[in-house]
């Protein structure tokens, strides 16, 4: 296909252009707007990609305005369908942390039927002022000014090289440095977690603990024999279906056990309302539902209101529902583990793992999690 040969030869040339150190031949212009779009691309990656989708099909259709991305404008052209097609996949291969799930035609950024020109690309709902205008800027600069495509795409993969490479560099000091741990108990291993989970952005750390814990546990208790831990969704998947956060499934392709986990919210009745919504007409055993809130009810009323309503639940539907704190329920999950180091080294990989593939655990959070291991580390 001509379209990814373009994307392959522009992947190319950018190794070349960083091998040689030759990124003196960029202009200010080009480098202004490209190094913001890729400083944001952690919670914009979608605007990157449908930038990239557009220098490719400039390049190959050079009277094409890229402007118009949608077929329902005068003179447009599916840019979704591309992007679906051989952007996504390409991102998927060469940069998968920052690659959309299925097409970055998805977001409200870049699938509103709005041109992408300087006065009315200003109604983008992209909140970020300037991101918007470096955005808006490029596809200016292109279709007003006459500027080459080729120069935006090879310096946009340039700086997505850079950056996957300084990723990797410190995904490799964080499963160095869990090779250094000292001597542990689960009381350590809490605070270490808990200190985690109060970096910014983090809902997704919980996450990643809980379901190390059932990794490690699952192979050894009879209750999971015959049953399938199923891989982590993405948060932000557009095509995000499911139970929970964390799901279980019997050797039938039938949910068994689910986790739910809430980050910094109170568990409250109608969290558990609806989850007996969500669940009923299922074979489910038992559902979790786990919170990081520290006393992890509204009040005592509510832990008792709510704990009254679960035995009513399971008299008359037969389904667990276990409604705990997240750091009462690794504490009684670690006792069944003997060695506490092989949870830390599952936790650690699963980190690595997952910020590669998505951009929910953050680069700052591998970082924050490479300076506790440090602190219980041996230097």
């Amino acid at each position: 296909m001509k379209e990814k040969k373009i994307l392959e030869q522009a992947y190319k040339k950018a190794q070349k252009l960083l091998e040689e150190n030759k990124l003196y031949k960029f202009k200010p212009t080009i480098k202004i707007d490209i190094d913001l779009l890729i400083a944001k691309i952690e919670k914009n990656k979608s605007i990157v990609s449908a930038l990239v989708t557009s220098l490719v099909k400039k390049i190959i259709d050079s009277k094409q305005d890229i402007r118009l991305h949608r077929i329902d404008f005068q003179n447009g052209y599916s840019a979704r369908s591309l992007d679906t097609k051989v952007t996504s996949p390409f991102f998927k291969e060469k940069f998968p942390k920052y690659a959309n799930k299925e097409s970055a035609f998805l977001t409200l950024a870049t699938r509103e039927r709005i041109k992408w020109t300087k006065n009315d690309g200003n109604n983008l709902k992209i909140r970020n002022k300037d991101l918007k205008n470096s955005f808006l800027n490029v596809f200016d600069q292109i279709e007003v000014h006459n500027k080459r495509p080729q120069n935006y795409l090879h310096y946009l993969f340039v700086k997505l090289i850079e950056l996957s490479k300084n990723d990797d560099l410190i995904f490799q000091l964080a499963a160095k440095q869990n090779k250094k741990i000292g001597l542990l108990n689960i009381n350590l291993i809490l605070e270490m977690l808990n200190n985690h989970f109060n970096s910014k952005l983090s809902s997704r750390l919980p996450v990643i603990a809980i379901y190390s814990i059932y990794e490690i546990l699952m192979p050894i208790l009879k209750r999971y024999e015959n049953k399938k831990l199923m891989p982590l969704q993405v948060h932000t998947s557009s095509d995000k279906h499911g139970f929970g956060d964390i799901e279980i499934y019997d050797f039938k392709n039938n949910p068994f056990e689910i986790v739910e986990i809430k980050h910094k919210i109170p568990i409250n009745k109608y969290l558990i309302f609806d989850i007996v919504k969500k669940i009923q007409n299922t074979k489910i055993n038992r559902y979790y539902i786990l919170t990081t809130f520290i006393t992890g009810f509204e009040n005592n009323e509510t832990e008792k209101m709510v704990n009254k309503f679960i035995i009513e639940v399971k008299k008359q539907r037969s389904i667990d529902i276990i409604a705990n704190g997240i750091i009462t329920t690794l504490k009684y999950y670690l006792r069944f583990i003997d060695n506490y180091n092989l949870f830390i080294e599952t936790y650690t990989q699963n980190l690595i793992n997952d910020a590669k593939y998505s951009t929910e655990v953050k680069v700052s959070h591998i970082k924050k999690w490479t300076e506790i291991l440090k602190e219980y580390g041996i230097e």
